[in-house]
């Protein structure tokens, strides 16, 4: 996978092809920029980043810059296309060196930030835990919250709180307008129930560190001030979500990317007694800087919701509701847009596992009641031994977990829309070959095919032994 969920819904410019202006010189140069700040990238968390951290810079019309450790044979540019190289990073690519991330530059002046964003997520795999069970569902039932659109209004204005805090010079104001927002947080916390605050602050854990880390990160390599990094994080919080984005993901996934940045800024701008140690035990965000500062007082609520306007947030976020998209929330509602689905279940006993490789990405995900992860439009990768899917620009349901273990297995399931038609011929134990302009599918001997009303479902199981 691309770092765990945490990663799928970093941005909306995955499918962006790289700049024209990239070339092997661009390449070169951005991945000279990191190998010279090796050491102190080293430094910005223990464990994280080592000086040799193998990298590639790729440009599938350039070629490209493997950066860092790297195999004796292995040149430092490398022309033309890379195999396995389908989206705008890949952790874990098959470079011949361990935990190699590969990013596709947006340009020549790319600060790189998604590079230290993605690795930092792979970091977090094996050196972070999260202290609690709950928080990792994507889906939100929103009707468990009472008064939606005053709920979006206090997000809101914690959110302008949070922001001001970040652009404050003076060390005193900053912190007392820190100890404000975590008092607004608690009065709109109070009556939330306890799954919906899970979610929040496992969001803010996972994706907000990561962001801090790339954001700094970037910065770092691009010879910005210190200054630099809480303006980019406070103008990321001023920035509105997407309009196609369901309200849960922009309430639970978008907010969590700058709102958990800032709380980690905070944290290390106050020097917090070992924070970074708290965080990846679990601590959430929050919940630490309370720890450090307190929080603020009635007076300071009233004073920062009479100079932001609350009611004036409170009429905005009404007129948004009304406006926000409805989306599809169920797995029923998804596949009532197409007559015929292909379901490919892909199962992998114990260690193998880790041969199978499933990649998706898409402008905007939903994430459904069930715990399916809906793609409206998007591309797909998942290949194992004897397994090879690619489809592109259609809709697709992931099942999330990905890769959940079930009786001994890994199982990763896809689901995409294809006609009877295609599918009528294919038997059990013989070999599949689809290919028509959205999909491309190889198996070389399906285990099981079920056909059932509106769907056929097709299973492979990797063998114990490869």
């Amino acid at each position: 996978m691309l770092g765990g969920l945490g990663a799928l819904f970093a941005s909306a410019a995955w499918a962006q092809a790289p700049a024209p202006l990239l070339d092997q010189a661009a390449l070169t140069a951005q991945a000279e920029r990191v190998e010279r700040h090796a050491d102190a990238l080293s430094r910005l968390w223990p464990g994280y980043w080592p000086q040799t951290q193998p990298f590639i810079l790729y440009a599938p019309n350039v070629g490209a810059v493997f950066g860092g450790d790297r195999l004796p044979d292995t040149p430092r540019f490398r022309p033309g296309r890379l195999e396995g190289a389908e989206f705008h990073f890949v952790l874990d690519y098959p470079s011949g060196r361990p935990d190699t991330v590969l990013l596709r530059p947006d340009g020549p002046d790319d600060d790189l930030s998604t590079l230290f964003h993605e690795q930092f997520h792979d970091y977090q795999n094996t050196a972070f835990r999260w202290m609690s069970g709950d928080g990792h569902q994507e889906f939100v039932d929103l009707n468990a919250i009472s008064d939606l659109a005053g709920f979006i209004a206090a997000l809101d204005l914690e959110r302008l709180v949070l922001q001001a805090a970040l652009l404050e010079p003076d060390a005193t104001a900053r912190r007392r307008l820190a100890r404000t927002y975590l008092a607004l947080r608690s009065a709109r916390s109070a009556e939330l129930p306890s799954e919906i605050l899970a979610v929040q602050q496992q969001r803010e854990w996972s994706e907000g560190t990561a962001e801090f880390i790339g954001l700094q990160a970037g910065n770092l390599i691009a010879d910005r001030p210190d200054e630099a990094l809480p303006r980019a994080i406070a103008r990321n919080l001023g920035v509105p979500g997407d309009n196609d984005m369901s309200l849960v993901s922009e309430l639970f996934r978008w907010r969590a990317y700058p709102v958990g940045a800032a709380l980690t800024w905070l944290l290390a701008d106050l020097d917090a007694d070992q924070w970074r140690t708290h965080i990846s035990r679990g601590v959430p965000l929050d919940v630490l800087l309370r720890q450090t500062i307190g929080e603020g007082s009635h007076e300071d609520v009233s004073a920062a919701a009479a100079r932001f306007d609350l009611p004036a947030l409170k009429a905005q976020a009404a007129e948004r509701l009304n406006q926000a998209p409805k989306g599809v929330t169920s797995r029923e509602a998804f596949l009532d847009q197409a007559p015929h689905w292909l379901v490919l279940e892909l199962k992998a006993p114990g260690v193998r596992g880790k041969d199978v490789q499933l990649s998706f990405s898409a402008g905007a995900m939903t994430p459904l009641a069930d715990g399916g992860i809906a793609l409206p439009r998007g591309t797909v990768v998942m290949e194992a031994p004897g397994f090879a899917l690619k489809s592109e620009g259609v809709p697709a349901l992931i099942d999330v977990p990905t890769g959940v273990v079930a009786e001994g297995m890994t199982i990763h399931t896809v689901t995409l829309p294809v006609s009877l038609a295609e599918l009528r011929e294919f038997r059990a134990g013989e070999t599949i070959l689809l290919e028509n302009q959205d999909l491309s599918l190889h198996i070389t001997a399906p285990g099981e095919i079920h056909q059932q009303a509106g769907q056929t479902r097709i299973s492979l199981t990797l063998p114990q032994e490869p």
